[in-house]
């Protein structure tokens, strides 16, 4: 693990210059091309992929083997599973009260689309914004906050809720925060990518499955 110490101000400054390309500069850039030149969100971020990559296997001190290994304790997951279970059966009944029209509203009207999107969410959407949000972002900066993880955690929440701006809803940027402050705290214990690749594909997948997804894509529809 990357130590915790300060580092020269020179450095910080650099890191700080870094991640602010990275996590504004870069989104909205991405707000600008999806507005004016109509791409398609999971394309752009498809595109990201082999510069993620590139910058992981440049990096000496990136740890492979330890941010990708296949062995998590099997408690992780039961949490992750009965929180799930938890926020599924709230924001589903909170959908049918809110929006009862739009509830399951696009496996019911679109389920082909649905169907393409539960399939595609999790290698095109879920897996490039884990690499970048929380690999990348505790593996490169999170020695900026020294001993302050709760800092980091809120930081790295609230740079997620930033990239969602696209979306232009006050939801999608909500509920990236506090998405964003779940899966960045179960990174900063378990420091393991997969248990927060797979709780980002849940709640994603559920909330195009129950009619939220017309805030959180563009074309989702429902």
């Amino acid at each position: 693990m990357e130590s915790r110490q300060a580092r020269p101000p020179r450095l910080r400054f650099r890191l700080l210059g870094e991640a602010a390309l990275l996590y504004l500069a870069a989104p909205l850039a991405i707000h600008w091309m999806v507005i004016n030149w109509h791409m398609p969100v999971f394309a752009l971020l498809t595109m990201t992929l082999p510069a993620i990559l590139l910058i992981f296997a440049g990096d000496r001190s990136f740890r492979w083997k330890e941010t990708f290994r296949l062995h998590w304790p099997i408690g992780v997951l039961r949490r992750i599973l009965i929180l799930f279970v938890g926020a599924a059966a709230f924001l589903t009944a909170a959908t049918a009260w809110f929006l009862p029209d739009g509830l399951f509203g696009l496996p019911r009207i679109h389920p082909q689309r649905w169907l393409l999107i539960l399939i595609l969410y999790p290698l095109l959407s879920a897996l490039p914004q884990e690499l970048i949000y929380r690999v990348w972002f505790f593996h490169r900066y999170r020695s900026l906050f020294g001993h302050h993880a709760a800092v980091a955690v809120a930081a790295n929440a609230a740079l997620f809720a930033v990239a969602h701006i696209i979306f232009g809803s006050a939801v999608s940027v909500t509920g990236a925060f506090l998405l964003g402050l779940l899966l960045a705290r179960r990174y900063e214990q378990a420091r393991s990518f997969w248990p927060v690749w797979l709780e980002h594909v849940l709640y994603g997948d559920l909330v195009f499955t129950i009619g939220l997804g017309r805030f959180f894509y563009l074309s989702a529809g429902g």
